[in-house]
């Protein structure tokens, strides 16, 4: 899969790796912020995490 991280600040856009290597980055990097969202929206923090990855995801036309 090809990421591109969502947090404006975060320069990370990988192509081809595994999911698995993404939420490496969020809980090494963004693990404060994605606290931040499951607290400020009152959701799991997997579900916080589980829509970052989604948000994340980019798809290329070929």
């Amino acid at each position: 899969m090809n990421f591109n991280c969502v947090f404006p600040y975060c320069s990370f856009k990988r192509n081809d790796i595994e999911e698995e290597e993404f939420l490496k980055h969020l809980n090494e990097e963004h693990r404060n912020e994605i606290l931040d969202i499951s607290k400020k929206e009152n959701i799991p923090i997997k579900m916080a995490e589980m829509i970052t990855v989604s948000n994340s995801k980019v798809f290329i036309n070929s």
